[in-house]
């Protein structure tokens, strides 16, 4: 480890050297991926820099590349470089547990892209996009964080066909059939009314997610894989949502228990405590105890061992709960390991409503979690196993970038000829007290062409983060991105909170925007506000309250209230965003969206966007001036001619859509949604010309999704798009295909063809845009990539036809660490 931390201390002090002199590029749209293996089953978090709109995802359940389709909720609030048309590629900290390579960020415009969770083998999994649209939450089961989870005893005859050399062929997992998700009380049906063995429990468990309380009703047990999903076939009419998934022996017992008292023994097979020795006085008992006590603490074990046996032999008396226990930990300190599993289960069957019952189970997953970790040569050890420590992960990637394109009028000419490094780096400790975090992103890009834009250096992250856990307050300090409370995207500042109590978390933020991720720290502008968030409540609803002001060169730039209402169901789910100018009575920005759930897991979504293009702000008023900054232009104009100038450089936009997605088969989606959007006209004043708005556009979209059609992995997209817009109509069809070749290959070939109408000079024009993605990992932590592709057009004007044609090849390698 210690190699490990000198080598993350040498990438800090690189990333200090930069920030003195660098500017910044894209950051793109994720800006964290964590996961948590504490939990169960364990979760992997993505966090996004803006809204997301989850639209589908395929695989439905199970794969080792999960391709997520996104859509951007209002992007004119944030800075165009967060959709910039580059691949973003992000890791998370490694985990035995998880075995999750990276996520990856692939823009099919300014508004669309796919998400791909890539992991080194296949697991299954559960989404659940965030209610708020800034993060995805995946539950993730693999048979390592299985073998993992507390065991449960095999039914009698199981456990005849099992090897009796093995200490751990009496213990096994049991999965169950989720049948349904709601945060409202499930009724549980009766056994008769399932298609199902009227031996299995139908059984309902609470779950925490995003702090919401989740209910499931769940049908067990079974002892594989295989017999869970061929008794899932049968009530997948009537809980067309359901799902395979595992039950760990905390939730076994409380099922069992749930369904009626002595079935718990019943069920689980346990041996019962046979007394042997005839009645004695509790005194005597009790005299017992103190010795069994007494040889512990001394670390005589074997004389404990023999002490509370006999106790347990004895019959009905007050001490042998305890005793159970304390022989169970006894056999546990003498390594004994399968003994003691046998009486921690047979404490769970006997006393499964005990208060001690929990601790029990945890004693049970330690002695479990111990046992894998002893098989593993290599690995991290589960991190609820290990003293805190400070964990050091990200990646460098270099990228050579070369662009060529024809055209009649001037041949051939070179457009882009450059050499990307870039270095992400996270160091993360988390501890019973604090959990810290401190994060760079940075590139530097070498310009080969000597007309080029030259080289350039950037960062796109550098902060550090600390919560005190006890206390509820937390800080960020340094350059991030923030998308709610009035913050409209990156920023150079400090971040702090404060959780009053479970559902009221009070934020404060001051800092300097960042309006391009390449400019070094500006402090002509700057910012100051506070928020609340405050949920969840009802079990369903959250809001985020904000006030915030933005000044520039001592000029009022902006100051708006609003904030954020969401409920959120597993059927039904709204979000409303406002964001008004107390300064300009201006709305800036109105969102409504809606996603609904059926019962046959068709989602219909639907959204209406309001907002001013750009955010209204004093500074819109630069915008065609020769003058840089506020200052200059007050040389020239009054306040209040400034802010009439701000408020003609600022048009309105409005635009509506509505889409659903279904799943026709296991392998077959489809998706599509309709746009109708409008640009109002800005006017013209000091020296600026109007800019004319749009008519009425629609956008029509059309998706046909496979996955596993050819070989087990694969994922294949095929989209139809049509677009009437004022200028043009287009209609383009593409076939976007992932093959994998033996786990470490990944074949991608893109097409694209557009058909386009320019009503704006009166001509057709023909695009065809083939493009091949190909890479291959080397030792899970190395991956080499290669695209190339090209795009050739044909364009028919009245009077001539024009032939372009261009190329571009990329190629490079990104190691991990």
């Amino acid at each position: 480890m210690n190699h490990i931390k000198a080598n993350g201390l040498r990438l800090l002090a690189f990333a200090g050297l930069l920030l003195a002199s660098v500017s910044i590029f894209a950051a793109g749209v994720i800006d964290t991926v964590s996961i948590d293996d504490s939990r169960n089953p364990a979760t992997i978090r993505v966090e996004f820099n803006v809204p997301m709109q989850y639209v589908t995802h395929a695989p439905e359940r199970r794969g080792d590349e999960l391709l997520i389709e996104l859509r951007a909720l209002s992007n004119g609030l944030f800075s165009l470089e967060t959709f910039s048309n580059e691949l973003q590629t992000v890791v998370a900290e490694r985990d035995t547990l998880v075995p999750l390579i990276e996520a990856r960020y692939d823009p099919l415009d300014t508004e669309r892209g796919t998400l791909t969770l890539r992991f080194s083998r296949e697991v299954s999994y559960k989404l659940y996009p965030g209610s708020d649209r800034r993060h995805l939450r995946l539950e993730v089961v693999t048979n390592e964080n299985i073998v993992n989870k507390p065991a449960v005893l095999q039914p009698e005859s199981s456990r005849r066909s099992q090897s009796k050399s093995s200490p751990e062929a009496n213990y096994t997992e049991h999965y169950v059939i989720n049948l349904e998700s709601s945060l409202r009380d499930i009724a549980v049906p009766s056994a008769g009314a399932l298609p199902l063995n009227r031996n299995l429990t139908l059984y309902t468990t609470k779950f925490p997610i995003d702090g919401r309380v989740w209910s499931r009703l769940r049908a067990g047990f079974f002892e594989t894989r295989a017999q869970a999903r061929a008794a899932l076939k049968k009530v997948k009419s009537r809980y067309p949502g359901a799902w395979v998934d595992y039950a760990s022996a905390s939730e076994i017992t409380a099922a069992l228990k749930q369904a009626g008292g002595e079935a718990v023994v019943r069920k689980l097979r346990v041996p019962g405590i046979t007394p042997t020795l005839p009645k004695t006085p509790d005194e005597k008992i009790a005299e017992l105890m103190e010795q069994a006590r007494q040889s512990m603490a001394k670390n005589d074990i074997n004389h404990a061992i023999q002490l509370y046996t006999k106790i347990l032999r004895y019959p009905d008396n007050p001490y042998r709960q305890d005793a159970l226990e304390f022989l169970g930990v006894a056999r546990e300190r003498k390594g004994q390991l399968a003994h003691a599993v046998r009486e921690y289960k047979r404490y769970l069957a006997l006393y499964p409503d005990g208060e001690d019952a929990d601790r029990i189970a945890q004693r049970l997953a330690g002695i479990t979690t111990a046992k894998q970790a002893s098989r593993e040569p290599t690995g991290r050890k589960r991190r609820s196993s290990r003293k805190p420590e400070w964990d050091i992960y990200g990646g460098v990637s270099q990228f050579y970038r070369r662009d060529e394109s024809t055209t009649d009028a001037a041949g051939d000419v070179v457009t882009q000829s450059s050499l990307s490094t870039d270095l992400d780096i996270t160091a993360r400790k988390r501890g019973e007290r604090y959990d810290i975090q401190s994060r760079f992103t940075g590139s530097y890009l070498y310009d080969f062409l000597s007309d080029g834009p030259g080289d350039s250096s950037s960062i796109s992250s550098l902060y550090a983060d600390i919560n005190h856990k006890s206390s509820g307050l937390s800080a960020r300090l340094g350059r991030q991105s923030r998308n709610t409370g009035g913050v409209l995207g990156r920023f150079d500042g400090l971040l702090a909170g404060y959780q009053l109590n479970d559902r009221i978390l009070v934020n404060v933020v001051a800092g300097f925007p960042v309006l391009s991720t390449r400019d070094q720290l500006k402090t002509e502008r700057y910012l100051y506000g506070i928020s609340a968030d405050l949920g969840t409540f009802a079990n369903a609803w959250d809001f985020n309250v904000f006030l915030i002001e933005q000044q520039n060169d001592g000029v009022l730039d902006r100051r708006a209230v609003g904030g954020e209402a969401r409920y959120f169901d597993p059927r039904l789910s709204l979000l409303s965003f406002v964001d008004y100018d107390i300064s300009y009575s201006s709305l800036n920005t109105l969102i409504l969206l809606g996603t609904w759930t059926l019962p046959d897991r068709t989602t219909i979504n639907a959204s209406i966007d309001y907002r001013n293009s750009p955010i209204l702000t004093t500074s819109n008023a630069l915008q065609g001036q020769t003058v840089p900054d506020m200052n200059a232009l007050q040389d020239i104009f009054t306040d209040d001619e400034i802010r009439d100038l701000a408020e003609d450089r600022t048009a309105d936009s409005t635009s509506i859509t509505l889409g659903a997605a279904h799943p026709l088969t296991d392998k077959y989606q489809i998706s599509g949604d309709i746009t109708l959007s409008k640009l109002s006209d800005t006017r013209a004043s000091g020296g600026v010309d109007e800019i004319p708005g749009t008519d009425y556009e629609f956008f029509y979209n059309l998706q046909f999704i496979g996955s596993n059609l050819l070989m087990p992995g694969d994922v294949s997209v095929a989209g139809l798009r049509y677009s009437d817009t004022t200028s043009s109509h287009i209609a383009s069809l593409s076939l976007n295909s992932r093959f994998p070749f033996r786990k470490v290959w990944r074949v991608n070939p893109r097409m694209r063809v557009d058909y386009r109408d320019n009503t704006s000079n009166n001509s057709t024009q023909w695009i065809a845009a083939p493009s091949m993605r190909i890479d291959y990992r080397w030792r899970k932590r190395y991956r080499f990539e290669t695209e190339f592709g090209g795009e050739w057009s044909t364009q028919d004007l009245p009077n001539d036809t024009q032939d372009t044609s261009s190329f571009f090849f990329n190629l490079g390698y990104r190691a991990d660490f």
